[in-house]
């Protein structure tokens, strides 16, 4: 095979002349699926406004890369709190996601961009024949610019002021893309792999030689140094054997056989809507297959004056046949008779005010195995994706098309190009991804699309200054109590300090982490009624510094509502002198007495709160100045259960609540500020608070102001609180102080709208509102920290005991 790549210097690679310099930029793809119709529409915009800026021939190579499982372990090790973690559980668990993970071929895209460093206005004959008119122009310099013309053609000499020109003409092509996407140059090392990635694609990883640098000499010409590249350092990146059958190639590389076959894309639709599958056909269909693709985009940029010359002779020639074919003794096939109306529809738009430019381009796919019978499957399966678009296995072509999925090449094979117009380039969507979650962490599942992995990291939100709580939100039985215990689980092997409060009784992480790591490693409260736990939750003991007059507050508003005015003076009078005793006599019962010792206003409010002092769950909240507090928290993991905890259907407007459920919402806002108060104060070690059936927290101001201190507090003492809630509406008014959301599947019409508004997504998109409500065992939706959305799969088949400990729903554990 004749070398495609002569040299290649920084990010420009050169071909056969100097003519043939592109640039090579990595441009970031988009977490596309979960945009909505504006976003996506955005994006095609700027897709189209680059065709019409660069002005200049341009090449996509998106290629697949293999996700590494390597770099997985790594990034969670580093995550493990080497004073508090298990690394021991840690690498056992890890080892059992890799080994599930190696059985699937895992990818991940890499999208690059070619610019070519050249005048698209002009051929090389028109380029020569101004070059020399300009040196007609200076006699003296005739010579040097004919000798400089001649250089040209060969990227092994450049002078220096040609070479200055050329990084230019880059800087300048940076310049323009960079409007439009989030890019950067292409290092040396980027380009080795994708030159080594070509052979052995279909197998793995190439090798790669970290300390491979292109070497050039700078050699004396005349008054001027020209730079001359060292071709045997490109040479040996292109050592791989050969055999060019009739429809594939089969490639010896270092990983072993490589089969692949070289396809090309057939005439595109005619009208497709976008957003839509069949338009975005440099991304939709690569995720309908369970393995990577390589897919590869050039085109010729025709400036509007060139584009329309092209199609006005082509308007002549399709009225010509139209014309031969009416005179026929069968008159015009519809095809003929509709070639002249899309010609100058086409002639039209293109001499129209804005003046656009014409693509003349060439889509390529790359499908590779490691077997002959493994390759015709899949090239099956791919022809099966793209329909009702052909795609064609050029006969005799597989080298040609080879060549021209290198970085820096132009359309390989005219006959398969096609002339778009901007919009439809843009429409192909070579940007989109399936990609969500954090960038290290632990597995928690997999994208819908594509199964690229999705990991879970607590810490991010501290880390990156973003709202650390984070929301899961679902009907029964969707998954969201699996998920809470899957990252309380995975923080726990971290080293990170855990509370689990558990009101519907039904979680049993705490069950499997006594047996696995002995009963030291876990403390089980178990509240009820009974008076063995009375005061355990006094507000005025627990609540964080500060708060704790407002948290006591609110406790007893909560149980008296609703109270007069006057009340609610007494209350805090009392509350206010309490709070200036002594640190054992700041007691709610010690607010009781102060209410019990003054006016007849406070004597009422006295009456009624001693009343839920004396039993059932709100005493709790009571403790006796004569009581000292239980310590409690030594475990590294807490679970905290309350017996027979009253609790109203999600959604109950407050004036609804019976007194008894009044109560327990009461009692369960002061559980979040013992869980605070359990965990410490030591900042250096992560905290994770799991709060099931948190809507108790989120359904009035009240709660959402407790919400914002759990926030505050997981801000200023490294913690993250998992809040879980059945209706995605409750957390509407609190979506400001949420930052990772998942949404599982929903009931009803009004909370798939609502479970999307809290993902920031179009609530009246149809296709994910029926995907909610159909969404059970685990399917969400994920919106992480950098605001990317997609539909994720939790997914525990590495972990069976894992999985059937901690389903509460029979259908998991299958």
């Amino acid at each position: 095979m004749r070398t495609p790549i002569r040299a290649i210097d920084g990010n420009v690679v050169f071909g056969a002349q100097l003519s043939d310099a592109w640039a090579i930029y990595h441009l970031e793809l988009e977490s596309y699926e979960g945009l909505t119709i504006e976003d996506k529409l955005r994006l095609w915009a700027e897709l189209a406004s680059f065709g019409y800026a660069i002005r200049a021939d341009f090449q996509f190579l998106r290629v697949s890369g293999t996700w590494s499982l390597e770099h997985y372990a790594t990034g969670a090790r580093n995550a493990l709190d080497p004073r508090h973690g298990y690394p021991t559980a840690l690498d056992a668990h890890l080892a059992a996601d890799c080994q599930a993970l190696a059985e699937h071929q895992v990818s991940l895209p890499r999208l690059y961009l070619g610019v070519h460093l050249a005048d698209p206005a002009a051929s090389p004959l028109d380029r020569l024949a101004e070059e020399a008119g300009r040196a007609a122009l200076r006699p003296r310099g005739v010579w040097r610019q004919l000798r400089e013309l001649g250089a040209e053609r060969d990227p092994r000499a450049l002078s220096q002021r040609q070479r200055r020109a050329l990084l230019g003409r880059e800087r300048r092509a940076f310049e323009t893309l960079s409007r439009f996407f989030a890019a950067r140059r292409a290092e040396t090392l980027e380009l080795q792999w994708l030159i080594r990635r070509a052979f052995c694609a279909g197998l793995g990883e190439p090798e790669i030689d970290a300390l491979f640098t292109p070497r050039a000499l700078e050699v004396q010409a005349g008054d001027e140094l020209h730079w001359r590249p060292l071709e045997i350092d490109l040479l040996r990146l292109f050592r791989s054997p050969i055999v060019v059958g009739e429809r594939a190639l089969r490639i010896s590389s270092e990983l072993g056989t490589s089969h692949q076959a070289l396809l090309a894309l057939g005439a595109l639709p005619e009208s497709a809507e976008f957003p839509g599958r069949q338009a975005e056909l440099l991304s939709a269909p690569l995720d309908d297959v369970d393995f990577p693709i390589d897919v590869g985009f050039s085109a010729f940029w025709l400036p509007n004056e060139r584009a329309a010359r092209l199609v006005r002779n082509k308007l002549v020639h399709a009225d010509h046949i139209l014309s031969e074919e009416a005179a026929g003794e069968h008159g015009a096939s519809s095809a003929t008779e509709g070639r002249p109306h899309a010609a100058r529809a086409l002639r039209d738009y293109l001499e129209g005010e804005v003046r656009p430019p014409l693509l003349i381009a060439l889509s390529t796919l790359r499908v590779s195995a490691p077997s002959a019978d493994e390759l015709e499957r899949r090239v099956t399966a791919v022809a099966e994706a793209y329909r009702p678009v052909r795609v064609h296995r050029p006969y005799g072509e597989q080298l040609r098309l080879f060549r021209g999925l290198f970085p820096g090449q132009k359309p390989a094979l005219a006959d398969f190009c096609e002339h778009l117009l901007l919009e439809q380039m843009a429409g192909l969507m070579p940007l989109a991804q399936h990609a969500v979650g954090a960038p290290a962490g632990l597995l928690i599942g997999r994208t819908a699309f594509a199964g690229r992995p999705v990991l879970a990291d607590l810490r991010q939100a501290s880390h990156a200054n973003r709202p650390p709580a984070t929301l899961l939100s679902g009907t029964l039985g969707s998954g969201k109590t699996m998920l809470l215990q899957l990252l309380l689980f995975g923080a726990f092997l971290l080293g990170s300090r855990v509370v689990d409060i558990d009101p519907k009784g039904d979680h049993a992480l705490h069950r499997l982490l006594a047996a696995r790591f002995g009963p030291g490693a876990v403390e089980e409260i178990v509240l009820g009624s009974d008076s063995i736990h009375r005061g355990l939750l006094d507000p005025l003991r627990v609540a964080p510094e500060g708060a704790r007059e407002d948290a006591a507050a609110s406790f007893f508003l909560e149980l008296l509502h609703p109270c007069p005015p006057s009340w609610r003076t007494a209350i805090k009078r009392a509350l206010k002198t309490v709070a200036a005793a002594p640190p054992e006599r700041r007691t709610c019962a010690a607010a009781v007495a102060q209410l019990r010792s003054g006016d007849g206003v406070s004597r009422e409010v006295a009456d009624a709160l001693e009343v839920y002092a004396d039993g059932g769950l709100a005493q709790l909240g009571f403790a006796s100045a004569s009581d000292p507090p239980r310590e409690a928290g030594a475990a590294p993991f807490t679970y905290i259960q309350i017996r027979r905890l009253p609790r109203p259907l999600p959604g109950t407007p407050r004036d609804e609540l019976t007194e008894e459920q009044r109560v327990g919402v009461a009692v369960m806002r002061l559980l979040a500020s013992y869980a605070m108060h359990l965990m410490g104060e030591d900042r250096t070690r992560h905290k994770v608070l799991g709060f099931d059936e948190a809507w108790f927290l989120l359904r009035d101001a009240t709660g959402r102001e407790l919400i914002e201190q759990l926030n505050r507090w997981g801000r200023s003492e490294f913690a993250t609180p998992i809040l879980v809630t059945h209706l995605a509406s409750d957390a509407i008014d609190s979506q400001n102080l949420i930052g990772t959301r998942f949404v599982f599947g929903q009931e009803t019409t009004d909370e798939a709208a609502a479970g999307l508004r809290m993902l920031r997504l179009d609530p009246r998109d149809e296709g994910l509102l029926r995907w909610l409500l159909q969404a059970r065992e685990g399917r969400c939706l994920l919106r992480d920290l950098d605001e990317r959305v997609a539909k994720v799969k939790i997914n525990l088949d590495a972990h069976p005991e894992l999985l059937e400990t901690l389903s509460t729903t029979p259908s998991f554990a299958l």
